[in-house]
């Protein structure tokens, strides 16, 4: 946990590869998305894991919940959709909060509010309120998002695959052409992320944190500075270990 230095978050990782996000408050860490070993959280938070208020998890793909197991067997919450547990076979549901979408919840000393997205599997994107914080949006693994949401601090979006790079790459046989369809109805493109930018309003917004980008398919420089260039704000990559702070006033 913090201790007045404010709000932060800090990235384990983020790719298909395994992602993890902790938003550390000075009344508790909230885990976004169980897709690491569960030792790099612990590592992360000098294996204090008893300062962590709840875990959410947007889907059922290992790369999102791998370590969902362990969580549970620390006494972790863990708030999910039901098929994110299903999909593990647990049936000792003591830390379990299956969620549904389009309601509210509460986690410590934030408020979560889960909407339905467009993935391959049943999904959900978060609306995350702390009083330290102010409103985070957080969407990840979908193709698009039909939402606007009004007066936010802090926008961490998906920014995938950018289609030329794909085209690209499928012509030159770096990837196979089947992953056009498979990215076509499960991640967001980089023109479908500034769509996104530019339907909600940005004008309490401090930064946008840039999630989820595909290993072939994109270039870490040009998205940002492309969405950095329609929000007006200060965008970065997500890469695990980095550290970014989200408190509602920066400093």
């Amino acid at each position: 946990m913090m201790e007045g230095l404010g709000m932060r978050m800090t990235c384990l990782g983020s790719g298909s590869s395994g992602n993890c996000y902790l938003l550390e408050a000075a009344d508790g860490v909230l885990m976004l998305e169980a897709g690491v070993r569960f030792n790099e959280v612990k590592k992360a938070l000098r294996f204090k894991i008893s300062g962590i208020v709840g875990c959410l998890v947007t889907h059922e793909h290992k790369d999102h919940s791998k370590s969902l197991k362990d969580v549970i067997g620390c006494g972790i919450r863990v708030l999910a959709l039901d098929e994110v547990f299903q999909s593990q076979g647990i049936a000792n549901r003591a830390f379990c909060k299956s969620i549904e979408p389009m309601h509210g919840y509460k986690v410590g000393g934030f408020k979560v509010f889960a909407f339905p997205v467009a993935h391959d599997v049943p999904c959900v994107g978060f609306m995350i309120e702390h009083e330290e914080m102010g409103k985070l949006l957080f969407v990840t693994d979908t193709m698009m998002l039909e939402y606007r949401i009004p007066s936010l601090n802090h926008v961490m979006l998906e920014a995938n695959y950018a289609d030329d790079i794909l085209q690209y790459n499928i012509d030159h046989g770096i990837v196979p052409n089947a992953m056009r369809d498979r990215l076509l109805h499960s991640h967001m493109e980089l023109q479908t992320a500034k769509g996104v930018i530019r339907a909600n309003d940005m004008a309490g917004v401090n930064e946008v944190i840039l999630i989820h980008l595909s290993g072939n398919n994109s270039d870490a420089g040009r998205f940002e500075r492309e969405i950095s260039e329609v929000s007006g704000k200060p965008t970065y990559i997500a890469m695990a270990g980095m550290t970014i702070d989200l408190s509602k006033t920066p400093f």
